[in-house]
């Protein structure tokens, strides 16, 4: 296999890692969503109040929020809003668990 064919090959391989882990990493629906607030933009927290979302936690840093997504139309305000990106319900609830934040209901 000659030297273009390996780089080919890796950067072929390489972009079908990054389209899987991207489609896997966006939200369905329903759920906690972490919010991901652009650098230049609006903090995450404004984002979020602005597509007229509940806040679950926003953190000393103001670019992560957790919210709760009701459907498709919600994640659409909040990338209408300056959301840089949102991140599936499995990124909020690891954001939680590292903030110490719980996001079980309770009955």
């Amino acid at each position: 296999m000659n030297r273009s064919a390996k780089i080919f090959a890796a950067a072929y391989f390489l972009g079908c890692c990054v389209l899987v882990l991207v489609a896997s990493l966006t939200p369905g629906g329903k759920g906690p969503v972490a919010v991901f607030a652009m650098p230049w933009g609006k903090p995450a927290l404004e984002v979020v109040a602005h597509a007229e979302g509940p806040i679950i936690f926003v953190n000393d840093g103001s670019w992560v929020a957790l919210t709760e997504s009701t459907d498709q139309q919600f994640i659409n305000r909040l990338y209408e809003a300056g959301a840089g990106f949102v991140a599936s319900s499995v990124i909020a609830m690891a954001c939680a668990r590292l903030s110490g934040v719980s996001l079980e209901k309770s009955i």
